[in-house]
């Protein structure tokens, strides 16, 4: 099983989850590929399995909380998925709110099938990778 890792990182933090998530996927005996949000091409997508695609929590502790615009505008960019089942994932400082469920809209927008999503604090931006790479591997809908 082929599974791309797509990640948008500012500080490095969310990179970091993107290579224990990537790290976990490989102990389940898959392949995963990392990349950069922003770098990912339609044939990467195309030649996935399945999809892992994170970004940090961007905006202000009390409004305007969400996915990194970067993210957003990447994700734009991406070729219709199909159905490729995909799972979302974030790193924040103080609380992700709504990030998870509005990456997650974006991403079925374009045809994805999320089948997992995980939040992680900055401070500790591997916590979940094992069970987000669990459900990534195990989901029904990954050939």
């Amino acid at each position: 099983m082929e599974i791309l890792v797509a990640y948008e990182s500012r500080s490095g933090r969310t990179r970091r989850a993107a290579e224990a998530l990537a790290s976990a996927v490989r102990e389940r005996g898959s392949n995963a590929t990392l990349k950069a949000l922003s770098e990912t091409t339609a044939q990467d997508i195309e030649h996935s399995d399945a999809v892992a695609v994170g970004c940090w929590v961007e905006g202000f502790i009390v409004l305007n909380v969400g996915p990194a615009k970067a993210a957003l505008k990447a994700v734009e960019r991406l070729p219709a998925m199909g159905g490729k089942p995909t799972a979302v994932f974030c790193t924040y400082a103080v609380n992700p709110r709504t990030t998870l469920a509005t990456l997650r809209g974006h991403l079925e927008a374009k045809g994805a099938t999320v089948v997992a999503e995980n939040a992680s604090p900055r401070s500790h931006p591997d916590r979940g990778a094992a069970e987000l790479a669990e459900r990534l591997c195990t989901s029904p809908q990954v050939t």
